[in-house]
């Protein structure tokens, strides 16, 4: 019963925002507001809470454990992309969609609903490096497969690929918060009151703009690809992490929250990324799809294991 009420909701929520997108209730534009809302203040707020009020954690253990697991993932992906003889762009975005989840959209809501706002600290310490370190490895492979073309150095690209993550508000709102948090200064009540306001809607209104970005069920390619990285996602990445993380002694809360975290659907800013090539798109979307689609089975699988 508790995982149909962890899984449920938040499935639900996704196929309104989908449903409503489809059905011309909300317009692109309105979708693509509240899409900036959800980005630039609510689910800040909702980060910079989360880890200003949460209790002392170990960063390191959890975070070598996951990122252990998801590199793996992604330089296996990469090396079955180039055996297959994609090129070096298509391969590194193989290794992404392979490794790279939903940590935010998905991730906070079904991970906090199963196990608990405990479970809040080592699930953000890991989406803290999430996509500073995922996002970038890619798109420095992306670059360097046309840098002949634009005759950009790598160092230029790689300085480039780290300051828009840098500019990226969840990934500011992180580093803010632990800087405020180790600064032990108290958080004014109204600003704290304004924060609480922000990050209740965060939630709602990421999985309904998650369900209206989703591409269309035309996306889902049934190419080799595509399918590599579904499994390699849904099923080979939090299995990895649960086996690294058991002979690593991991705490527990820390490895079912990292289990969880590997067995969330590709995140959407990896297609968002491949969105600049049609040729890379193709395949990034029918997986971004399809691991969300499937997701809701895989989940019930994984959290099933975890409780």
């Amino acid at each position: 019963m508790k995982l149909l009420t962890v899984i449920l909701p938040v499935f639900a929520l996704v196929v309104i925002g989908w449903a409503a997108r489809r059905l011309r209730l909300l317009e692109p534009s309105a979708l693509h507001g509240l899409r900036d809302l959800v980005f630039f203040l609510a689910m800040p707020a909702l980060l910079f809470s989360a880890i200003e009020k949460a209790p002392p954690f170990d960063v390191v253990s959890v975070t070598s454990v996951y990122f252990a697991a998801a590199l793996s993932i992604f330089a296996f992906a990469f090396a079955v992309a180039r055996l297959l003889r994609l090129p070096l762009a298509k391969a590194a975005m193989l290794g992404l969609n392979a490794s790279y989840g939903n940590t935010v959209l998905m991730g906070i809501p079904i991970i906090v609903a199963a196990l608990g706002e405990d479970a809040l600290p080592p699930l953000l310490a890991i989406i803290a490096l999430h996509s500073a370190i995922l996002l970038p490895l890619a798109g420095v492979l992306v670059e360097m497969d046309i840098v002949g073309s634009r005759r950009r150095r790598p160092l230029a690209i790689l300085t480039a690929t780290l300051t828009r993550t840098l500019r990226n508000p969840i990934i500011m709102s992180i580093l803010v918060a632990t800087l405020w948090r180790v600064s032990h200064l108290p958080v004014p009540t109204p600003l704290d009151e304004l924060l609480r306001l922000l990050g209740a809607a965060a939630t709602p209104l990421a999985l309904i703009c998650l369900g209206g970005a989703l591409p269309s069920l035309g996306a889902l390619a049934p190419d080799a690809a595509a399918i590599i990285g579904t499994v390699l996602k849904l099923a080979a990445l939090p299995a990895l992490v649960w086996a690294i993380g058991r002979y690593a002694h991991l705490p527990d809360l820390p490895l079912k929250v990292a289990i969880l975290v590997g067995g969330m659907p590709t995140g959407a800013n990896a297609f968002l990324l491949a969105r600049r090539d049609e040729g890379l798109a193709e395949t990034s979307a029918a997986i971004v799809t399809a691991t969300t689609l499937l997701s809701a089975i895989s989940l019930a699988v994984w959290l099933q294991v975890v409780m």
